[in-house]
């Protein structure tokens, strides 16, 4: 019996990146980046209503035409309400973050990657960051509705503050072929801007504004959703995670993340660019 495609919802600023690491390492070819074929807005731009872009059914298409065999897909724009579990039996993982502390991060990552960054009263006004992680589960940003979507789907829901136990469970929850071994990727070197927006109350409360129901549906997942995560695995999880933090990336199969990364960039970046080029 196939396997279901692994569905990696990559919410920004969660270890993202690492978890690609360890998703190419596993799978290799079989895995794929689902970049999206339209270009981003720009900063503090409003095309759009919704705090994420969302791959629909024809850009999936298009993407295993190129990308055939596909066991694995992961992105920023992958949300439920993409639908994916229309098209082929899927299963869905993600991992969540304090929602505060993640606003911060994101906006120093806005800070030291935009060429015009906006200011901390521009970032707070603007829709697109706004309810960041609720939206990958709820289109309407609403936590109830979110909470129902993570029940029904039975979404494997990691969370950074407790990353390694996260991925020991991830794998035998989600997928048993799954390498868990993972190379840190896009830690931040200096975080200055984090420190200082976290430190200040009026402004750690101004970005705490943007998450309210982020907050909600955080402290479901760690307080509800979460410990059944747990209490499924079964003793010995904290003793797993210790021997694996010792260390992450035995196992780590480089030859894998190679052709990986050869693949997309000479076969599967030019051919977005192409598209995009023509929208």
């Amino acid at each position: 019996m196939a396997h279901p495609l692994l569905v990696f919802l990559h919410v920004a600023k969660t270890g993202g990146r690492s978890i690609e690491t360890m998703l190419r390492s596993s799978y290799g070819l079989n895995y794929c980046r689902a970049v999206p074929w339209r270009p981003p807005l720009a900063p503090g731009a409003t095309g759009r209503s919704r705090s994420v872009a969302t791959y629909d059914h024809d850009e999936f298409r298009r993407l295993t035409r190129l990308a055939p065999g596909l066991r694995a897909v992961g992105g920023h724009a992958l949300t439920v309400w993409s639908s994916l579990h229309e098209l082929r039996p899927v299963r869905y993982f993600a991992f969540l973050r304090d929602p505060v502390r993640r606003m911060a991060s994101h906006y120093q990552f806005h800070r030291a990657t935009t060429p015009n960054p906006l200011d901390l009263d521009a970032w707070c006004a603007w829709h697109e960051p706004q309810e960041h992680q609720l939206k990958f589960f709820s289109r309407d940003a609403d936590p109830q509705e979110a909470m129902n979507v993570v029940e029904r789907h039975g979404i494997f829901i990691g969370l950074v503050e407790s990353f390694d136990e996260s991925v020991i469970m991830l794998r035998q929850a989600v997928a048993p072929d799954l390498n868990p071994a993972y190379r840190r990727a896009n830690v931040a070197r200096d975080n200055t801007v984090a420190r200082a927006v976290l430190d200040d109350p009026a402004q750690r409360e101004r970005i705490a504004a943007m998450v309210r129901g982020e907050q909600i549906l955080y402290e479901w997942v760690r307080e509800t959703w979460y410990p059944r995560q747990v209490a499924a695995h079964g003793e010995g999880l904290a003793a797993e995670a210790e021997h694996f933090a010792a260390d992450t990336g035995r196992g780590f199969n480089a030859w894998n993340d190679r052709l990986y990364r050869a693949r997309y960039r000479f076969w599967l970046d030019p051919w977005q660019k192409w598209f995009m080029s023509r929208s």
